[in-house]
């Protein structure tokens, strides 16, 4: 089940980030999280009431953390999205599985699972292909790359407030925090800029698929062990060369497609495995 959510929660987010580029940066980059954070609250706060869930959670100091590495890295995403193309940036994002593996261990007590390491080293091998790595990357290389360090570390502690607090809650209170703490970064450096028509449906477009992304991601997290989780988050990349082709013209290099098939076949191993697992585990029962 956490590994439908995550394919679910990245074809969400994946999409989110399409509307991000469409953008082109003529939103400031906090102007734009506030907004995102900021539109589905009142839909948060209304099934939260009808629910009968706490508002609050009570782990403060897990939820603090993870608004803090959930806003920067949206924050480096963001500015990635708009600097580079597409399907660049969502490969460099997969890297976040390898860091999530290397810092679960230590974080969460969580053993890493030898298909999630396998379906992670596969999926690099095919992010390596993609980028054709060189060391004079340029800033949203390096901003894709961070952000990407950044969201291991939020995801963890999504699974740490999972162990004891609603998701509601927890997603409810990650875009209070966000939202504010993005209010006074924008008021800080110039203010809000008026928005356009266009700009505001795909403003509201943002928020509405990072809000589905966000509740389900966090599903996923209760229900499996996060390197396994964080792995089936592969499958974006192949949303993202679609969306790069049909709206931006972006054609992936032939790397690229060997890259996609390594990427693919980590992530079907991955799932199979799980079913295999499972499958076993109900006949022992």
């Amino acid at each position: 089940m956490g590994v439908f959510c995550m394919l679910l929660s990245s074809a969400a987010f994946t999409t989110m980030a399409a509307m991000v580029k469409a953008l082109g940066g003529d939103l400031p980059i906090a102007q734009l999280i506030f907004l995102r954070c900021l539109l589905p609250l009142p839909l948060f706060y209304g099934i939260i009431r009808a629910k009968k869930h706490p508002l609050m959670v009570g782990a403060k100091g897990s939820l603090f953390l993870r608004a803090l590495f959930g806003g920067s890295a949206m924050t480096c995403f963001y500015y990635a999205l708009t600097h580079m193309p597409l399907a660049d940036c969502i490969f460099l994002g997969r890297t976040q599985p390898l860091f999530l593996a290397l810092l679960a261990p230590f974080v969460l007590g969580e053993k890493t699972p030898k298909a999630a390491w396998f379906a992670i080293a596969t999926g690099l091998a095919g992010v390596l292909f993609i980028l054709q790595p060189a060391f004079a990357w340029p800033k949203a290389t390096w901003a894709a790359l961070t952000g990407a360090l950044l969201a291991a570390f939020a995801h963890l502690m999504i699974r740490r407030l999972n162990r004891s607090e609603e998701p509601l809650t927890i997603v409810f209170n990650f875009f209070v925090l966000t939202a504010l703490g993005a209010g006074i970064w924008s008021s800080l450096t110039g203010g809000f800029v008026p928005i356009t028509a266009r700009q505001w449906l795909l403003v509201a477009g943002v928020a509405l698929f990072a809000s589905l992304g966000q509740f389900i991601l966090t599903m996923a997290y209760r229900y499996d062990r996060a390197p396994a989780v964080a792995a089936a988050s592969y499958s974006s990349v192949i949303l993202s060369v679609v969306y790069g082709y049909f709206f931006w013209q972006e054609i992936p290099h032939s790397l690229a497609w060997v890259g996609g098939i390594l990427i693919i076949c980590g992530g079907i191993f991955l799932v199979t495995s799980r079913i295999g697992r499972a499958e076993a585990a109900r006949e022992k029962a």
